[in-house]
């Protein structure tokens, strides 16, 4: 074998690893980073008015004139939470996915310790499926967030 098909199912074999740890599983979905994210999320999106302040907050954007990733989430949370979809989808089409997991982790946070232990368990049981699910979400936000700014890149060139 060539170095170069060795290094990729080196590469294979560590993702296979990296999905079938259930303990990654726990913390990815579970953690305390996690709650603390949901909970603060879903603070800052019941305070902000839906449609933003009027300012943008964003230090990407002010610096580049281009979304970043995350542009947008904020307001489509605030939206969400509110009723108001299509908006929501709007600003950012995972706001909704995002505001859903906020709630779910929000909500098992709250729960008797026996049953978040079980719940972790059973997280654990399909860690290869949770895992694969985490990491397809990562690569769909950061996918959408990259050809949103490369699409208004090339609106910029394309217009005087």
């Amino acid at each position: 074998m060539t170095d170069a098909r060795l290094a990729e199912v080196d590469r294979l074999e560590r993702l296979k690893r990296w999905l079938a740890n259930p303990q990654h599983a726990t913390t990815l979905w579970l953690g305390q980073p996690c709650v603390i994210v949901a909970w603060f999320g879903l603070l800052v999106a019941v305070i902000s008015p839906p449609h933003g302040f009027g300012i943008s907050v964003c230090w990407f954007f002010g610096a580049t004139g281009l979304p970043c990733l995350g542009c947008g989430v904020t307001r489509s949370l605030s939206c969400g939470l509110r009723g108001l979809w299509l908006e929501s989808w709007q600003y950012h089409p995972m706001g909704l996915p995002i505001l859903a997991l906020f709630g779910l982790t929000v909500v098992q946070s709250l729960l008797p310790r026996p049953v978040r232990e079980r719940l972790a368990q059973r997280l654990k049981d399909r860690a290869f499926w949770f895992n694969a699910l985490y990491l397809a979400f990562v690569v769909v936000f950061v996918g959408f967030g990259v050809a949103r700014a490369l699409s208004r890149l090339g609106a910029r060139h394309l217009l005087p």
